[in-house]
């Protein structure tokens, strides 16, 4: 008797694209990109400067849409959210870093605004 372990999936894009501008400016950021992530795993997403790795990772974050396509977080199609709901989503579920901090240059890490 075999045993079946079912991995589940944390992370999915389903030929996602991300195009920025429209006509002779349009940059395709995305070209149709179907991967998925599994749970409990490390994920390493390499590639050159230009090549999509920030603009995958927003859209599977719910930072950003894909122009097509689709993206999903477990079972959550974040193309079906509206903007309040993906704030919730990413407020509960989601843990980012961001290349640039982001941070108030006037606080330090022990500091609280008043």
């Amino acid at each position: 008797m075999s045993t079946f372990t079912h991995i589940r999936t944390a992370a999915r894009a389903v030929e996602a694209t991300k195009v920025y501008g429209s006509g002779d400016t349009a940059v395709i950021a995305l070209d149709e990109v179907t991967v998925d992530l599994p749970t409990g795993r490390f994920t390493a997403i390499m590639g050159p400067s230009g090549s999509g790795k920030s603009t995958l990772l927003h859209c599977l974050a719910g930072l950003d849409r894909v122009t097509k396509g689709q993206t999903l977080l477990g079972v959550v199609d974040l193309g079906a959210l509206s903007d309040k709901e993906l704030t919730l989503l990413r407020r509960t579920r989601i843990g980012f870093v961001f290349q640039a901090f982001n941070l108030v240059p006037t606080l330090t890490a022990g500091d609280r605004p008043s």
